[in-house]
């Protein structure tokens, strides 16, 4: 073993290092009453030393979290200017609302955080207004592409799929969104045009509750007409139709497009707003495809209505008298959600196959009855499911409405809506239903979901850039990570595995209720 050098000290000494600060970091620093600036010992930890503070003075400016610090050097006056990036205002409301914040929970986070206040509401209202230029500009340009990738996909007349959102819940929301994405087999689904609506302005609001004279408010309103958050005057109900009527009416002339076949929910009055036009949009009729997402749930609706119609009803059965046709033994809350699934499965199954179809859908009230023959691989062949025969005859008119070759020639597409709730999503990801906001900050959380859900994060640097801010390494790397994360769970969803443990936690869900008859998926 080697012995240590007994003229050689084992550890050296620590005598601080350059990136330590010398007075604690919450030492109060004094600040002028007149301009804002901050005097006194230097902030900075490398001039911390007692000889740099005695000769050179440094005043600090604080504009929302942007700082400018002026050193002088007290012997010759020298000057220097430090600051960080003078677009961080900017930037820093940008990252808010890219995760759904408003200016009062940006405040919140700096006050956690220790760091200076953001810009006053004047400046951050100059922000909003950049901020939506710059993703309205990029978003266009994507729904542009994605119009120009479906024409040369499908030709001029092209299927949509057609929905609408809220911000709140009900018919009394002051805005809604109208959304209308791409249907092809060819191509994936992007967002090809939006429209956003609201029937609320709060400067004509407190405009109105002033005690001004009729002439006055008139000559106001003429010139806040242009900047007035309101382009809706019906109700939260009818901004669906009168959103789409406008997408419909400016596609030919923004994307060279006609929307020839309508895909939406069964009750739409959307298209009947855009197929019975006056004077007619298009040249042609706009044909209408249902969603048979909403055809599926359209089943266990029906069958739920069924048990509370007839819970009152007697039936004889050996001698028997049976009260209604739900519970145990009979028509179930779990028999009724597995009936809706193999009725979805049905219809997905036999694509562009009205007769097959048809018989698939039948070969489940048929297994009901104990009848295997036409059954496909859902079925073990056991008798374990059979359901009363008085039961049966109940809901037959209901397989019987659900089967027709009226509304099935509407489903041979197979097609769904799943796209456009997805967009939804990220839109009110961005712009959450807890609080309300203006048409303006709706607005940037559709363009922004719009940017996310065509061509991913990654394109979100290109607002950045509009916005005049620079794109660095830990953005790009950031971007790139969510977009992999998503495409990640995206494929995790769609095993089929993983799609049998869903319908599975859903089936066992609904055993675990107790009593509860306010399930009313479909009731739409």
């Amino acid at each position: 073993m080697v012995k240590p050098r007994k003229d050689r000290q084992r550890k050296r000494k620590f005598y601080g290092n350059r990136f330590t600060p010398s007075k604690t970091n919450d030492e109060k620093r004094s600040r002028s009453d007149d301009n804002g600036l901050q005097n006194g010992k230097l902030p900075l930890s490398k001039l911390n030393s007692q000889e740099l503070e005695d000769n050179f003075h440094g005043t600090e400016k604080l504009n929302g979290i942007n700082s400018s610090l002026t050193l002088v050097c007290r012997s010759c006056k020298a000057t220097v200017n430090l600051q960080n990036d003078e677009n961080v205002n900017l930037r820093f409301q940008a990252a808010m609302y890219g995760i759904g914040c408003h200016e009062k929970k940006g405040q919140r986070f700096l006050s956690a955080m220790d760091m200076p206040q953001p810009v006053s509401s004047v400046r951050a209202s100059i922000f909003k207004e950049r901020i939506l230029k710059a993703t309205e500009k990029v978003a266009k340009e994507s729904m542009e592409r994605a119009a120009t990738e479906l024409k040369e996909a499908e030709g001029d007349n092209v299927s949509v799929s057609c929905d609408g959102s809220w911000h709140r819940r009900g018919f009394v929301s002051k805005n809604g969104v109208a959304t209308c994405l791409s249907v092809s087999k060819k191509v994936p689904a992007k967002v090809i045009d939006t429209e956003t609506l609201s029937n609320y302005c709060d400067s004509c609001a407190k405009m109105k509750a002033k005690n001004l004279s009729a002439e006055k408010k008139n000559i106001w309103s003429e010139k806040h007409k242009e900047l007035c958050q309101k382009n809706h005057d019906g109700s939260a109900g009818s901004m669906e139709p009168v959103g789409m009527g406008r997408i419909f009416k400016r596609s030919e002339g923004r994307h060279g497009l006609k929307y020839a076949t309508y895909l939406g929910d069964g009750d739409s009055k959307s298209y009947k707003f855009v197929s019975e036009a006056d004077p007619p949009i298009y040249d042609i009729p706009i044909e209408k495809l249902e969603c048979c997402g909403h055809v599926q749930k359209r089943m266990g609706k029906r069958l739920l209505d069924k048990v509370n119609e007839c819970k009152g009803k007697v039936y004889t059965v050996d001698k028997k008298k049976i009260k209604g046709i739900g519970g145990a033994g009979k028509l179930t809350k779990a028999a009724i959600k597995r009936i809706q699934g193999h009725y979805g499965g049905a219809i997905r199954k036999n694509v562009n196959d009205l007769e097959k179809m048809k018989k698939a859908i039948w070969a489940i009230w048929y297994h009901r009855k104990g009848k295997h023959t036409e059954c496909g691989s859902w079925c073990d062949g056991s008798n374990k499911n059979i359901l009363p025969e008085f039961v049966l005859e109940e809901i037959r008119n209901i397989f019987e409405d659900l089967s027709s070759d009226n509304l099935l020639k509407k489903c041979l597409h197979g097609g769904t809506q799943n796209a456009n709730e997805s967009f939804h999503n990220l839109i009110w990801d961005r712009c959450p239903k807890t609080t309300f906001v203006g048409k303006d900050r709706l607005q940037i959380a559709v363009f922004d979901g719009t940017i996310v859900f065509n061509d991913g994060e990654m394109q979100r640097c290109d607002v950045f850039k509009e916005l005049g801010l620079k794109v660095g390494y830990h953005q790009k790397s950031g971007f790139r990570k969510l977009d992999s994360s998503r495409v990640t769970a995206a494929e995790k969803q769609i095993r089929k595995g993983n799609k049998q443990k869903r319908a599975q936690r859903s089936i066992m869900a609904v055993q675990e209720e107790n009593g509860d008859d306010s399930y009313l998926a479909g009731g739409h």
